[in-house]
């Protein structure tokens, strides 16, 4: 068995990081793979010494000396410097790490078709040394919700045995122990099993909560059609704030993009107030507001939406649609549904420039034809107000889905810009492409999302779970001005 991760998880070309690797064989090596249209060997190692080394809390930093549930003392998991090339292109790596027998002959045969594994795997962003210049979007990895999810070897903690690892999931935690997580463990990505592994896409086999899901798909596609993009980490973000994303005319997140900083939120704030654009091909997007406890752990403090906290003077008054311009409060969730029916989404305002070259006339209907299940997994979404329409509020697309199980509410949802000078985030808000959101035995409602046109305002975002719940209010004049 062997297991690794990086202790920097966006190192820049030209420069270097560190593995860490826990291994019972005498020796291993690493092949480091770039994730684009296809997995591209970029390079390998020698055969390093192996040194093994017990997991650690999930809590903790992994390569330093920790302290068991027991007591019990930790040894730290060995570092390996490791240089990265500086003619490597920005992009996503993964490391495939293969063991040897201490005579040079390999004893592991990875799987190499494919970047996941639930062991040795791990992921790492190489950031460009010249931002800006060679590409003018900026894709971000959401590494923190990969590893709100990660379970490592994913034994669930039993309180019985007091065996077994945690994430931000997990029920039962053991006593004295913080309710976070560390990035300095195997997993986040690849390399490790996600807490819902078992809640599986009947479309896709490979893991949600994982990289080759969402994210990997999405960049491919990305190079395939000729869109020169480089890469950085939401780590990143919220490290050095608009400086990551101040070199570049687009910030582009995908898939399941959950859990976000205050940091990271101002800086994406900013880099749209300056005339920069934001993209959201994704759902449940900016659900929970992340606190650091420390460099590498950091836990949930609430959910953006919580109106509980709007009048908590220590906690932002912001959410989420203030930023995206939707919610997952408002949207829906095809969970466990292993029978979904195709929705997609209703045309309107087909002149607009989203859907110039495409054919699409409105009442036209898209994304719901067999094998393309645009709207599904968990969708974003606002009830929209036609009376605001003729105040630059004009919804683009509308999707049809039926209620979820409480206390998710019913809503699929896209948005864009009023035309492409607006300097504004666009938002196409559901999590899986090819999965559905409707569920058999339900009444159907519709909700609509306004463009979120930052000079004239977000949309009126309402909860629908029922009359006593409250309203989401609207975005203040702060937080929705434009450049253009």
């Amino acid at each position: 068995m062997i297991r690794g991760y990086p202790e920097q998880p966006s190192p820049v070309a030209g420069g270097s990081l560190v593995f860490r690797v826990a291994t019972d064989a005498p020796q291993f090596r690493v092949e480091f793979y770039r994730c684009g249209a296809q997995l591209v060997l970029h390079g390998s190692s020698g055969w390093l010494p192996g040194h093994d080394a017990p997991s650690h809390l999930a809590c903790s930093d992994w390569g330093e000396p920790g302290v068991g549930l027991r007591g019990e003392p930790l040894a730290p998991w060995a570092g390996y410097p490791l240089p990265v090339p500086a003619h490597w292109r920005s992009g996503v790596y993964v490391v495939v790490l293969v063991e040897g027998d201490g005579a040079g002959r390999d004893v592991s045969s990875p799987d190499r078709a494919t970047p996941y594994a639930a062991d040795a795997r791990a992921l790492f962003v190489v950031r460009s040394s010249t931002p800006g210049q060679a590409a003018r979007i900026l894709y971000k990895i959401p590494l923190l919700t990969y590893h709100a999810y990660n379970m490592v070897d994913g034994e669930r903690y039993d309180p019985a045995t007091q065996h077994g690892t945690w994430c931000l999931y997990s029920d039962d935690l053991p006593p004295h122990v913080p309710a976070a997580v560390s990035l300095h463990r195997p997993g986040g990505g690849t390399g490790g099993t996600p807490f819902d592994v078992d809640n599986f896409d009947p479309f896709d086999a490979t893991p949600r909560q994982t990289f080759v899901h969402w994210d990997a798909r999405f960049l491919a596609w990305l190079e395939r059609s000729g869109y020169q993009v480089d890469c950085c980490t939401d780590v990143d973000l919220h490290r050095e704030g608009l400086d990551v994303v101040r070199p570049y005319r687009l910030l582009l997140s995908a898939g399941h993009d959950e859990y976000w900083t205050d940091a990271m939120r101002a800086a994406v704030e900013a880099h749209i107030d300056a005339g920069g654009n934001a993209a959201f091909f994704g759902g449940n997007t900016c659900w929970w507001r992340t606190v650091f406890d420390g460099p590498t752990t950091f836990r949930r403090a609430h959910q953006w939406s919580d109106p509980a906290q709007w009048s908590d003077p220590a906690a932002p008054g912001e959410p989420e649609n203030t930023l995206i311009g939707v919610s997952f409060r408002n949207g829906g969730e095809r969970d466990r549904d292993e029978h979904p029916l195709p929705v997609g989404y209703r045309v309107q305002h087909a002149e607009h420039w989203v859907y110039a070259g495409t054919g699409l006339r409105d009442g036209d209907t898209f994304g719901d034809r067999p094998e393309e299940y645009l709207v599904g997994y968990e969708c974003d979404g606002a009830h929209f107000d036609r009376s605001g329409s003729g105040q630059g509020q004009s919804a683009r697309a509308a999707g049809p889905c039926s209620p979820p199980r409480p206390p998710t509410g019913c809503a699929s949802s896209s948005a864009a810009p009023a035309r492409p000078s607006s300097r504004s985030p666009a938002t196409c808000s559901t999590a899986s492409v090819r999965s559905a959101s409707h569920r058999e035995g339900g009444g159907s409602s519709r909700a609509e999302v306004a463009a979120t046109r930052r000079s004239r305002g977000p949309p009126r975002a309402r909860r629908r779970r029922g009359p006593s719940a409250p309203p989401i209010p609207p975005a203040r004049p702060r937080a929705v001005r434009s450049r253009k």
